[in-house]
């Protein structure tokens, strides 16, 4: 692996960062399949902090919430239901999120993604993140044309009958997203509005209006009240399986045998179980590629983030980037109109063709 940083390249003269990113930069113009991965650093510059840093969303909860929080992860993790006073702190700091998600806007970062896909060149995106700046800036997130259809309520025939298009999904959000709430009893979905925001900050979960229409059916009729539910987040935390996991496996296995030429890991600290997995084995399919193809620099797996990734990382990327993540897409031209191949030689970008 090796690692090029961005404060470097101010230096003159052809230095070995500067050497290492135009092999980079002639990876990403080659590339015709390309796959990107995205982690909570992407968000940062729209007004969103990312979780792990020292001045993340876990060391804020901490600090605002002392005798609730001692590790900030916990306040993400399915069993805080268990606790009334953290279920009050969930509901409080997600309220206050939503509201920060509504004020930020979207990264070069997510533009460049973007780009990458109107020309072409993305297989998909596979984003860590709940904000769904991806979906703002035009990359679709839903896995079907019609997904209101199949999240309602008696839709298991639709979904069975739902022929689905695996390339019409451009961004997977592997967490969920914060777009949306969804009743703990009967998973009736409703959008998180302004209204809604504000009712969480006061920290009490607000209850589903569907259930209580039922309630208040049932009483007309003379039938005996049920449980009702409450309105949560539409989103995954630890601990919890996606309500969507198999869908996202078959998508996973669909882009691996397109054959990916190029892996861009991007903004994330390499954390999360589910998410090295991946990468490792889209690092392998991405390598593996390298060796069928003729095209000048295809075949890099390149991680971009401002802090090096732990031990154990150095066989499957090829570069690590190291800086902000808005400064190096920025010097990462997509669409170049002929990539060298070598001392004298170049050729035309081929047009990107799914085997």
């Amino acid at each position: 692996m090796q690692r090029l940083v961005l404060s470097e390249l101010s230096v003159s003269g052809d230095t070995e960062t500067s050497t290492g990113l135009a092999q980079v930069q002639r990876a990403v113009q080659a590339s015709q399949r390309c796959l990107v991965i995205t982690g909570a650093g992407i968000s940062v510059s729209s007004g969103i902090p990312d979780f792990r840093s020292p001045t993340g969303l876990f060391h804020q909860l901490k600090q605002k919430y002392p005798s609730s929080v001692t590790n900030g992860r916990d306040l993400f993790d399915a069993t805080l239901f268990h606790d009334a006073s953290m279920v009050n702190v969930f509901y409080s700091f997600m309220g206050e999120l939503r509201t920060l998600i509504d004020r930020a806007t979207c990264t070069p970062t997510h533009a460049f993604i973007k780009q990458l896909d109107e020309h072409g060149k993305l297989l998909r995106c596979y984003t860590q993140n709940i904000d769904s700046l991806e979906k703002r800036v035009g990359l679709e997130t839903a896995f079907v044309q019609d997904e209101d259809a199949v999240d309602s309520a008696d839709s298991a025939s639709k979904r069975r009958k739902q022929t689905m298009d695996k390339k019409f999904t451009r961004a997977v959000q592997l967490h969920g997203d914060l777009d949306t709430l969804i009743c703990t009893i009967c998973h009736t979905k409703c959008p998180f509005s302004h209204k809604l925001a504000l009712e969480f900050r006061e920290g009490t979960p607000p209850p589903c209006p569907r259930c209580k229409e039922i309630e208040v059916i049932r009483g007309i009729v003379g039938k005996r009240s049920q449980t009702t539910g409450v309105l949560r987040p539409d989103i995954v935390l630890y601990n919890e399986m996606h309500p969507q996991g198999e869908l996202i496996g078959s998508l996973n296995e669909y882009d691996l045998k397109r054959r990916p030429d190029l892996l861009i890991v991007i903004g994330t600290s390499l954390k999360i179980p589910g998410i090295k997995r991946m990468i490792r084995e889209m690092s392998r399919c991405v390598h593996d590629s390298a060796q069928r193809t003729q095209r000048a620099g295809a075949g890099k797996v390149i991680f971009i983030n401002r802090d090096e990734p732990p031990r154990g990382w150095d066989d499957v990327f090829d570069y690590f980037i190291e800086g902000d993540a808005d400064h190096a897409v920025n010097l990462l031209p997509i669409h170049g109109d002929k990539v060298a191949l070598n001392d004298g030689e170049s050729s035309s970008a081929e047009s990107g063709q799914d085997p």
